[in-house]
């Protein structure tokens, strides 16, 4: 909060006082959670000078001042809203003396509160990888972000509340086919840190903002929201909310229908309603559930670990809780696929058993189609089948529009079956929802623009979403496979090494690497690299299938055929079809008819 006042001070060495001062604090305890309060004196002094625009908030009895206060609440841009606690001691303290202080505050409003803010705050540039240098042109619907709530507590315990208040409301709204949503990982950047509305509207490339505050007190928890029209910065919805914890979620309900309706989109089908049914009335459920997404999302194998055991207690608290159900399959089918499952077919089969669950639970939900598409691109698999993952992620696409998951898996599909022109469409889409993507989602748009010929984009792009982690694996990874599309394979095995040696672990960096170094006839290092792998790398079914391709063009006939047995053992399903489009753009003619010809010869069907 901010209160700005301008009145006579007494300065004592390093202390001010008089009643300008108490005035301003005052005017600082009238302010709205993230606002800012002036008296009627600032807001003479400024109101024909400024572009900002003040709430009369009518006169205001105040302690230990005589008489009353005219009081203004300030709703221009130059009002930025925090959207986080503030840093508490030392540098709160000093901010409001400074505030306080009549002839300061006034240069201060004058020269506009976001400056001021953002040079005692940290800063905004964005930290996800590959944010768009240009803001996205608006969608043809109306277009919001939620910026994450502010927990207003004063206790970091329970910022689990304001986290899960902002995913289940960008849920919601995701479901409605009548609104652009920007993904919830677009905004996590916006956490912790001061934003204008308008600013990050810019940023993402929507019309509307919604940001609010939670504050739990016992069993009572106050949330206020406004959503802000970032083209004319003013509120069109504002709301306060007092009730029991125990009325959460209807809370959420209500708040919900209110910003569609505020933006006039059509609720078709009961979309939201059926967005808020993914959820519980169970509140405990719901906590476990949300400190598990928060305890997942620090990427390592024990808290993985936790985190399914704090999502299957929600679901055992609940057990028609759809998101506790969906979350859980998500979290085996991702530690098979990040190599941290003990069994990976265990672990696959456990996802498939619960996406199954989630889908009788709620057969419009796209979540459980674009996780079923997923584990049907897995060749170890009896599932395994790349057409109908195809048509489960245009399934997912088409039930939550705003998915941004949905997207990228059916880019991922494209491009896993040599449909680079569709993939790169697909990751474009993705990358309109979430403006602030992951290194992986900002990284195959790139590689799908190499394989469509756009080489320099390419580049561009990566080395946009790799400059604040030059040695993230994964976007090493990218840049070598971008330069092995463009045909430069001694460049891409040069990313490949560097990969490898910052994560020797990973099996995916050893097979790309092997990959290029047989195209460049380099065979023999191509075995040795992954001959050297852990004994889990033998379980991975494109390990033993490129060994066996390795061992063929290196004339070692034996080693071959046990490789390519031991692979048809692991992925009986898989076929030449699957590939052979993308063997064709991936590597030279001529390499590609011949590693296919040889898996022809060691048992390998077409199709």
């Amino acid at each position: 909060r901010v209160g700005i006042n301008v009145g006579d001070i007494i300065i004592d060495e390093s202390d001010i006082f008089g009643d300008g001062v108490n005035v301003a604090a005052r005017l600082e305890a009238l302010a709205q959670p993230g606002g800012i309060c002036v008296s009627r004196m600032v807001r003479d002094q400024v109101r024909d000078k400024l572009d900002l625009v003040f709430e009369d908030m009518g006169e205001q009895q105040v302690k230990n001042i005589a008489r009353p206060v005219r009081a203004y609440r300030v709703l221009t841009e130059a009002g930025v809203r925090i959207v986080a606690t503030p840093a508490p001691g030392r540098r709160r303290r000093v901010l409001r003396r400074v505030i306080a202080a009549g002839a300061a505050a006034l240069v201060l409003l004058a020269i506009g509160a976001a400056a001021f803010w953002r040079l005692h705050s940290p800063s905004l540039a964005p930290t996800a990888a590959g944010a768009p240098a240009a803001p996205p042109a608006l969608p043809d619907k109306p277009s919001i972000a939620v910026l994450p709530f502010a927990n207003l507590s004063g206790d970091p315990a329970q910022d689990y509340l304001a986290d899960g208040l902002t995913d289940n409301l960008v849920d919601a709204l995701a479901q409605n086919p009548g609104l652009f949503v920007i993904a919830r990982d677009a905004t996590l950047d916006y956490r912790g840190k001061v934003v204008a509305p308008r600013a990050a509207a810019k940023d993402l490339g929507v019309r509307y903002v919604l940001e609010g505050r939670v504050q739990k007190s016992g069993d009572r928890i106050r949330v206020t929201a406004q959503v802000i029209d970032a083209v004319n910065d003013n509120p069109v919805l504002s709301q306060k909310y007092d009730r029991n914890l125990t009325d959460l979620f209807a809370l959420e309900d209500d708040l919900s229908l209110q910003i569609a309706g505020a933006l006039d989109a059509q609720l078709r089908g009961g979309t939201i309603a059926r967005a808020l049914a993914h959820g519980t009335r169970n509140l405990e459920a719901w906590e476990s559930l949300v400190k598990a997404t928060q305890t997942y999302f620090r990427f390592n194998p024990a808290d993985a670990s936790e985190a399914q055991k704090l999502a299957q207690r929600a679901a055992d608290l609940d057990p028609n809780y759809v998101a506790a159900w969906q979350f859980l399959a998500f979290t085996y089918f991702d530690e098979a696929d990040l190599g941290w499952a003990q069994d990976r077919i265990a672990a696959l089969k456990h996802a498939r058993q619960l996406d199954d669950k989630v889908l009788k639970l709620d057969p419009e939900s796209a979540g459980p189609y674009w996780l079923r598409a997923r584990l049907e691109l897995q060749p170890d698999l009896p599932e395994y089948d790349p057409e109908a993952a195809l048509a489960d992620a245009r399934k997912s696409v088409e039930l939550g529009p705003n998915d941004d998951p949905g997207h990228w898996t059916l880019g991922l599909v494209h491009f896993q079956l040599g449909h680079f022109d569709e993939a790169a469409a697909e990751f474009a889409n993705t990358l309109r929802l979430n403006p602030h993507p992951y290194i992986w989602e900002s990284g195959l748009h790139a590689v799908a623009l190499s394989a469509t010929g756009h080489y320099k984009e390419a580049i561009a792009e990566i080395e946009g979403a790799s400059a604040a982690q030059p040695k993230n694996p994964l976007g090493l990874g990218f840049h070598g496979r971008i330069e092995a599309f463009a045909g430069k394979y001694a460049k891409a095995a040069g990313w490949f090494e560097r990969a490898r040696d910052v994560d020797p672990a990973s099996s995916q960096n050893a097979l790309f690497l092997a990959e290029v170094y047989d195209q460049l006839g380099r065979v023999d290092e191509a075995i040795k690299v992954l001959e050297s792998g852990p004994p889990q790398w033998r379980s991975v079914p494109r390990v033993r299938l490129w060994l066996g391709l390795s061992y063929a063009l290196g004339g070692r006939k034996e080693n071959a055929a046990a490789e390519f047995a031991a692979f048809r053992a692991l992925a009986p399903r898989w076929t030449l079809s699957t590939t052979k489009r993308f063997w064709a753009r991936y590597y030279t003619p001529q390499f590609s008819d011949r590693i296919a010809a040889l898996s022809r010869e060691y048992g390998i069907p077409d199709k």
